[in-house]
């Protein structure tokens, strides 16, 4: 089965957190481009040298249920791919994120930049999803985040540091792609 294939089943499942009862919080679409690489899954990161975390995926908020619309935009302008060479996988389970950001991380195959120049002209970071299985070293650090000292994990990769919505996006598809299949699909009710 291809690995499109296996990933789109694998993201069958996603799960959205409940409305809030007063209609608080702002959806954000954010997208995960996916692509294969000497026999291995990669994702490209946006780079911002001058933001904190420095590396981050294209997202942006939407309105209404449909982030789909948004992520084709945004790989379009933040990765600088044909919106044509898109391919949707999924998305993750639905996240909360501070200031009562509702996050839905949409996984995408993209054409390899090896493959294909249209993804050149983004300034972004490939990344091997194995580097998440062995980074260099995580550290604990304290940031300030509206107002409050919060501890987050740093994965140093490479000359890189991962943290915040991008690490924990990663993660969880990390998580989701090596959970053993009938770890996540209910089992049928014996006939006996």
């Amino acid at each position: 089965m291809s690995w499109i294939l296996q990933i789109q089943r694998r993201l069958e499942g996603s799960k959205r957190l409940p409305a809030a009862p007063d209609g608080e919080g702002t959806s954000v679409a954010v997208v995960l481009p996916l692509y294969v690489e000497s026999a291995e899954l990669w994702t490209l990161l946006r780079e911002e040298p001058n933001e904190s975390p420095p590396l981050s995926f294209p997202a942006a908020a939407f309105e209404g249920d449909d982030p789909w619309p948004t992520v084709a935009r945004l790989g379009s302008v933040g990765l600088g791919v044909d919106p044509s060479r898109i391919l949707r996988l999924g998305e993750l389970d639905e996240v909360g994120g501070s200031g009562g950001f509702r996050l839905r991380a949409c996984v995408v195959a993209v054409p390899s930049p090896e493959d294909d120049g249209s993804n050149t002209e983004a300034r972004s970071v490939r990344l091997p999803l194995s580097a998440l299985r062995h980074p260099r070293l995580v550290e604990e650090r304290t940031f300030e985040i509206e107002g409050q000292q919060v501890p987050l994990a740093v994965y140093h990769l490479g000359r890189h540091r991962l943290w915040g919505p991008a690490l924990d996006v990663l993660l969880q598809l990390l998580e989701l792609l090596e959970r053993p299949e009938a770890a996540r699909e209910p089992q049928a009710a014996s006939l006996n």
